[in-house]
C-alpha cells in the first residue's frame, strides 16, 4: 500500500524541471545565453572537469574499499558526465537515469569534449516510479540529486529496491542548517556578481535568508531542509552506512550513527552536506542477467503494482521501441 502522506513532486514541480534542464542543455551546449544567470558554457566546461576528477577519486575510493562499480546505475545524470567516466576509464557497464531527456542527449557532446568513445545506456524516467526491476543492479549512485524531492525517504526506498547485494554512493546534499528567513534573496545564487561576493558574507545570508535561483523559478524543488535525523530515519533501511556530515567546506565533520550523539552537535547548528556508502545484503536475490535491457519494466506497471509486478511486465525491444508484455505500454528508443 501505497503512503499518500508523504510529500512528492507536483506535476508542476516535474514539467519546471524538464523545462529548466531543456535551457540548461541548449546554453551549455551551444553558448546560447538562456539563463543569464546561470554558468555560460565556458564555466559549465570547467565545473564538468572539477565534477569528474571529484567523482575519479571517490570511485577509486570505493574500488580500494572492495565495492563493485560495474554494473551500476546513476540517477538523476543530467549530462551523464560521471557515468561516461565509468563507462570509460573503469571499464563498467551501466545505466545513466534522469527525467530530462534533453540533458541525457548531450552525453554524446561531453563525451566528445573529455575524449571519450563509449557511452553509457541512456534510459529517460522519473524515479518515483523507476523502470527497473529489484535487486538487479550491485551499484547504485547519484549527487546533487535527492534534494530535488520534497521527502529522501520513498526515494532511498526506491533504489534500495533494485539493489542487489550492493552498494549505494551518494555525495553533495545538503542537511539542514537552522534558518530565520528574515528576507528573500533578490539575486540568484549562480549569478556572476553574487558569486564574486565575500564567501564569509555569502554564508551568513544562509542562515538569515531565502535563496533564489533559476531551479526554483521554474519551480523545481530545492530542499535543503532534511534533517540530521530525517536522513537517519531515510537510510536506516540498509544494512550497514557509513556517513557522514560536513559543515563550513568540509572543515568539520562527523559520522553519521543510529541516533543522534554529541559528536554530531556542532554540525547540526552549521547545517552543511552529507555523503556516503550504504550496503545491501540479501544472500537469496536472483542471479542478474547481463543485458542491461533485461533489466528494465514497464514504469506504467510499477505504478500501479509496485513490488507486486509481474515477469510480464518485462520490455522487450520491437523495432523502435520498447514494449510491455502485460500492458502493451510502448516507450521510443531515441538516439
Amino acid at each position: 500500500m501505497k503512503d499518500n502522506s508523504v510529500p512528492k513532486q507536483t506535476i508542476d514541480n516535474l514539467k519546471g524541471e524538464i523545462k529548466f534542464r531543456r535551457l540548461l542543455a541548449q546554453q551549455h551546449v551551444t553558448g546560447e545565453i538562456l539563463l543569464p544567470d546561470y554558468f555560460d558554457k565556458e564555466a559549465h566546461d570547467k565545473i564538468l572537469a572539477d565534477r569528474i576528477a571529484t567523482t575519479r577519486s571517490a570511485m577509486k575510493r570505493l574500488l580500494e574499499k572492495g565495492v563493485n562499480i560495474s554494473s551500476f546505475i546513476e540517477l538523476g545524470a543530467e549530462r551523464c558526465q560521471r557515468s561516461l567516466l565509468l563507462v570509460n576509464e573503469f571499464d563498467a557497464q551501466g545505466i545513466a537515469a534522469d527525467i530530462s531527456l534533453d540533458q541525457l542527449q548531450t552525453a554524446s557532446h561531453f563525451a566528445k569534449l573529455f575524449n571519450w568513445s563509449k557511452l553509457p545506456l541512456r534510459v529517460c524516467c522519473d524515479i518515483n516510479n523507476l523502470p527497473i526491476r529489484d535487486s538487479t543492479f550491485p551499484f547504485a549512485f547519484c549527487y546533487e540529486f535527492l534534494h530535488h524531492f520534497p521527502a529522501v525517504k520513498p526515494i532511498i526506498k526506491q533504489i534500495y529496491r533494485i539493489l542487489d547485494n550492493g552498494h549505494f554512493y551518494f555525495s553533495e546534499e545538503p542537511f539542514k542548517r537552522p534558518r530565520i528567513r528574515l528576507y528573500r534573496q533578490r539575486s540568484k545564487i549562480c549569478a556572476k556578481h553574487v558569486l564574486r561576493r565575500n564567501k564569509i558574507i555569502r554564508t551568513l545570508e544562509k542562515f538569515i535568508s531565502e535563496p533564489w535561483s533559476d531551479e526554483i523559478e521554474h519551480g523545481v524543488v530545492e530542499n535543503d531542509q532534511t534533517s540530521v535525523s530525517e536522513w537517519n530515519k531515510a537510510l536506516s533501511i540498509f544494512d550497514k552506512k557509513d556517513v557522514r556530515l560536513a559543515s563550513v567546506g568540509g572543515r568539520i565533520t562527523s559520522r553519521l550513527h543510529r541516533r543522534i550523539y554529541p559528536g554530531n552537535f556542532l554540525n547540526m547548528i552549521l547545517g552543511g552536506g552529507i555523503s556516503g556508502v550504504c550496503s545491501k545484503t540479501n544472500s537469496h536475490a536472483a542471479p542478474v542477467n547481463d543485458d542491461l535491457l533485461n533489466r528494465l519494466i514497464c514504469p506504467d506497471c510499477q505504478a500501479k503494482h509496485g513490488s507486486a509486478i509481474t515477469k510480464e511486465s518485462t520490455l522487450y525491444k520491437e523495432g523502435d521501441t520498447m514494449t510491455c508484455e502485460a500492458c502493451s505500454s510502448c516507450y521510443p528508443i531515441v538516439d
